[in-house]
C-alpha cells in the first residue's frame, strides 16, 4: 500500500493539476467571453440594419397586401354589379353593330367611288361624242356653204 509520503505527495499532485484546471477553465472562459463579445461587435450592427430593413418590408408589404385586398373586393363588387355586366352586354351587342355599319360604310364608299369614275368616264365619252358631232355639222355647214357658193359660182357664169 502507499505510504504516507506516497500520499501525500499525490494530493499535492493532485491539488496542482486541480489548481492548473481551474486556472486554465477561468482563463478559457475569459478567452471564449471576448471572442463572443469580438464577434458581436462585428456581426450585431449589420444585424441591427437587416433587422430594421425586413421590419421595413414587413410593414410594406402588409401595406401593399391590404390595399391589393381592398382593390381586389372592389373588383368583385364590380363584377356582381347587375347593372354593369347589362350595360357591358349592351356595349358588346352596339360594337357589333357598329362594326356591321361600319362594314356597310365602307362598301358604300366602294360602291359610290367606282360609279363616280364610271359617271366621269361616260360624261368623257359623252363630250367626245358631242365633240364629233358637233365636228361633223360644222363640216357639213362647211360642205353645204361649199355647195352653195360653188352653185352660186355656176350661175354667175
Amino acid at each position: 500500500m502507499m505510504s504516507d509520503i506516497e500520499e501525500a505527495g499525490a494530493a499535492e499532485i493532485q491539488l496542482k493539476i486541480e489548481t492548473e484546471a481551474s486556472e486554465d477553465t477561468i482563463y478559457f472562459t475569459k478567452v471564449v467571453e471576448k471572442l463572443a463579445e469580438g464577434l458581436l461587435s462585428i456581426c450585431q450592427p449589420p444585424l441591427a440594419q437587416v433587422k430594421n430593413e425586413l421590419f421595413e418590408l414587413t410593414n410594406k408589404q402588409e401595406a401593399l397586401l391590404a390595399h391589393m385586398q381592398l382593390e381586389n373586393k372592389k373588383i368583385h363588387e364590380t363584377f356582381e354589379d347587375i347593372d354593369l355586366n347589362d350595360m357591358f352586354a349592351a356595349v358588346k351587342v352596339y360594337q357589333g353593330k357598329l362594326a356591321l355599319i361600319r362594314k356597310e360604310m365602307i362598301n358604300i364608299h366602294e360602291r359610290t367611288y367606282k360609279l363616280k369614275k364610271r359617271a366621269l368616264r361616260l360624261q368623257q365619252i359623252k363630250q367626245k361624242e358631242a365633240l364629233s358631232k358637233e365636228q361633223q355639222r360644222e363640216q357639213e355647214l362647211r360642205r353645204e356653204q361649199e355647195l352653195i357658193v360653188t352653185n352660186q359660182d355656176k350661175r354667175h357664169f
